[in-house]
């Protein structure tokens, strides 16, 4: 680690944001860009107490263009949460130009249920990463998903909410409850039961390089696909 990001750690740790020794932590924006670029003080702790571990290794968020997090709350007191194991919340300002609704569907711009479930299992990450020093690659495991309503760009703002049931730290393995809600926090429209989520070496999911020797995109292409994707949507609302 360079000494840049030593004292960026020590920075913010010193001035009484120090997750290590926290029961309540609030993440805002900027951190949330920071855990998303992999460049967080405590993602730079976390590698620099497992020195075997690389930046493919530590859990990270999105980042912004599928992102669906603004802020978030995590709270490891004991006593508090529905089970008495903790909670995490977070939060997301929806707008005209969130870019699931380009593509989901023409026509019928809807938010992704399966966007929502994945940011359910990114609070898990996060609420496991920062308690527990976890450093390991998450994978969803299992879980029973209840849709009952719908997030629109007419929607103003989205709330989730995890609830830890238990977490068994040798294994690498959390259980948790979870819930969405759209505009107020108490208009639920999905729910989450049984969720399980496991962190994993590389070795462990048959991978043995890193990243960058099995992800090799041609950069260009991409920035044309999307912008022709982009041009496809427009047309389309252009000529409704």
């Amino acid at each position: 680690m360079n000494s840049s990001a030593m004292n960026e750690t020590s920075m913010i740790f010193s001035a009484g944001k120090d997750y290590r020794n926290s029961t309540k932590i609030h993440l805002p924006p900027d951190e949330i860009e920071a855990i998303g670029l992999k460049q967080h003080p405590m993602q730079i702790w976390l590698l620099s107490e497992h020195p075997e571990f690389t930046r493919d290794d530590c859990f990270g968020l999105p980042i912004p263009y599928i992102r669906a997090i603004n802020e978030a709350f995590i709270s490891f007191e004991k006593g508090e949460g529905k089970y008495g194991k903790g909670y995490a919340t977070a939060s997301y300002t929806i707008r005209q130009e969130d870019p699931w609704f380009v593509c989901h569907f023409l026509g019928d711009p809807v938010m992704p249920g399966s966007q929502g479930q994945d940011v359910i299992f990114q609070l898990a990450g996060l609420w496991s990463t920062i308690r527990c020093n976890i450093v390991g690659r998450p994978r969803a495991l299992a879980g029973q998903f209840n849709f009952f309503g719908q997030i629109l760009p007419s929607n103003s703002k989205v709330f989730y909410r995890i609830d830890i049931q238990r977490f068994l730290k040798k294994k690498r393995i959390l259980f948790f409850s979870g819930s969405i809600a759209v505009d107020d926090e108490s208009n639920t429209i999905y729910h989450f039961e049984n969720c399980k989520m496991g962190f994993y070496l590389k070795e462990e999911l048959n991978i043995h390089q890193k990243s960058t020797a099995y992800y090799q995109p041609d950069w260009q292409k991409i920035e044309a696909e999307q912008k022709q994707y982009i041009q496809q949507s427009k047309a389309f609302y252009d000529n409704y």
